[in-house]
């Protein structure tokens, strides 16, 4: 399943986040980097979005018959 727009965001913010604040788990992690997220501007979300984009069509065009199933 491609990743979505936050998914992108966090898995690029991570290293930074971790390497700043290294006593913080996981989930604390992710609270962070959400924070982070809500405060950017349009634009600079609009351009995750288009990644993500990109990975669904790549996604989509390597798995035609993928169908999600949680």
């Amino acid at each position: 399943r491609p990743p979505n727009a936050f998914i992108l965001y966090r898995k690029a913010k991570q290293p930074d986040v971790v390497a700043q604040n290294k006593n913080l788990t996981n989930a604390e992690v992710s609270k962070v980097i959400s924070k982070m997220w809500w405060k950017e501007n349009e634009e600079e979300r609009f351009q995750w979005e288009k990644r993500a984009d990109r990975m669904k069509l790549k996604h989509m065009q390597d798995y035609p018959d993928y169908v999600y199933q949680p």
